[in-house]
């Protein structure tokens, strides 16, 4: 019925971001790195007139350089015959040019190491197929099934893809490339002819738990004195977690570091480094000059644009100084003793701890470089997920598949642990994992589940006894 319609009218408060210019600049700055910050503000300073670098001035008129007849005579044919001369010492370098173009990327290099081994035609198609599904950082985790099919070698078991991985791949350079694991990456950089490598080695097996201790926990538990206890931490520091860099053949770049961390008396100092930009200033050349019209809005859209900029890089030093402050204080045992002291940490976690939110977080770190003691790193590597302890704090995803594959090396031969039991024995250490959360583990560490190594197991003892 037409009578029985009726029209409401309401309001509805809603909160709305609206990006202003300056915000978005701002944005725009914090989420560049060192490179890219650097080449817009060369396009800034040739496109806004009211920039300028402190120190900058206009060069002078080049000089007319006077010579007279005698002296042309006396050194001219010298002078050419002398540039000929120190032209020379170049002779037999490689040309900087050629020597670019011919650099390989490290998948490149792993395939020519595949093809100068001898092997049968099927472990080099394995090989080559491994290569292939290595991930960026190095390490293998696919699983063996995949491998067989991407090689189209029909034929293979998937014991002949564990024996290709063990036996080619992780022996080729550099050292750690094809782990499973970040424990088994770090034992394959190990040398014997180091010296702390047996002490390494049983720290890394055995007491991995205990390396974030006190230095007396650790010494009583592995029977080393001191001074081979340092001399295991800084072989420990030298080995590289992620040994895949440069395995796609990403273009070079250079890294400048956004953020520098430094140990100085057991204690984390950071700092923001100064940069070419650091020197940008409003110039002072027009002050005073009255424009009209045309000109008077585009310097009025000018100075406002400066401002902005000057503005928006403060906010950026600032706002690397407070995630870098941060990340010192929650991941010291990382920048210390190496990916072993890593704990879990999220976005989250930061902007709550510095009072910014997440995606300004994720701006800051997206893309850049530290200089830590460990050497360069993306500063991506600071965060990991992690999984929640029975005492409410939190342990890393790192932390835990390490002790997943402990577990299982250390199995009784011919009776494997299932993932139940591996989950079982986590939760009386006092880590909530559940058992599908092991098998997702164990599969990305290349492991095979209970049943099939049980049958691994069985069957290399019938070949023994025969």
């Amino acid at each position: 019925m037409a009578g029985n319609v009726s029209q409401n009218l309401s309001q509805k408060a809603t909160q709305r971001l609206a990006l202003t210019p300056q915000l978005t600049q701002s944005l725009k700055v914090l989420a560049m790195n060192c490179q890219e910050l650097e080449l817009y503000i060369e396009e800034s300073l040739e496109s806004n007139p009211l920039l300028e670098m402190e120190g900058e001035t206009l060069s002078d008129e080049p000089k007319e350089i006077q010579i007279s007849e005698d002296e042309w005579r006396e050194q001219g044919d010298d002078r050419w015959e002398s540039m000929y001369q120190n032209n020379q010492q170049f002779d037999g370098l490689p040309d900087p040019d050629q020597q670019w173009e011919d650099e390989q990327s490290l998948s490149e290099t792993l395939h020519e190491q595949i093809n100068r081994q001898p092997m049968t035609d099927g472990e080099r198609e394995l090989a080559h197929a491994i290569i292939d599904s290595l991930e960026d950082d190095g390490y293998f985790r696919v699983s063996a099934e995949d491998i067989i099919e991407a090689s189209g070698v029909k034929s293979a078991k998937k014991s002949d893809v564990i024996h290709v991985l063990e036996t080619v791949v992780q022996e080729l350079e550099p050292a750690g490339i094809g782990a499973r694991s970040l424990t088994e990456c770090l034992l394959l950089q190990i040398s014997d002819d180091d010296s702390s490598a047996t002490l390494v080695r049983q720290l890394l097996l055995h007491h991995a738990d205990a390396l974030l201790k006190d230095d007396m926990a650790i010494m009583a538990a592995a029977e080393c004195s001191f001074e081979e206890l340092q001399a295991a931490r800084a072989l420990l520091r030298r080995l590289d977690p992620f040994p895949g860099h440069g395995l796609r053949g990403e273009a070079n770049i250079f890294v400048q570091p956004e953020i520098i961390f430094r140990m100085a008396n057991k204690q984390v100092e950071v700092e923001v480094p100064r940069s070419g930009w650091r020197g940008l200033k409003i110039s002072e050349q027009w002050s005073g000059t009255k424009f009209t019209g045309p000109d008077r809005s585009f310097m009025e859209a000018a100075s406002q644009e400066a401002k902005w900029l000057l503005h928006a890089l403060d906010q950026r030093s600032e706002t690397l100084k407070k995630v870098g402050l941060c990340l010192a204080s929650k991941q010291r045992l990382f920048l210390e003793h190496g990916i072993l002291g890593l704990k879990p940490l999220t976005l989250q976690d930061v902007a709550e701890e510095v009072g910014l939110h997440e995606s300004t977080i994720s701006r800051v770190t997206n893309g850049k470089y530290a200089q830590t003691p460990l050497g360069l790193i993306e500063m991506r590597r600071f965060f990991s997920a992690g999984l929640p302890t029975r005492g409410g704090g939190m342990v890393s995803v790192y932390r835990v598949q390490q002790r997943v594959k402990t577990l299982i090396d250390s199995e009784p031969a011919g009776r494997p642990i299932s993932d139940q039991a591996i989950s079982e024995r986590l939760q009386a250490e006092g880590i909530e994992i559940a058992r599908r959360t092991v098998a997702k583990y164990r599969e990305q560490l290349g492991l095979l589940p209970s049943s099939q190594r049980r049958r691994a197991g069985e069957a290399s003892l019938s070949q023994g006894r025969r």
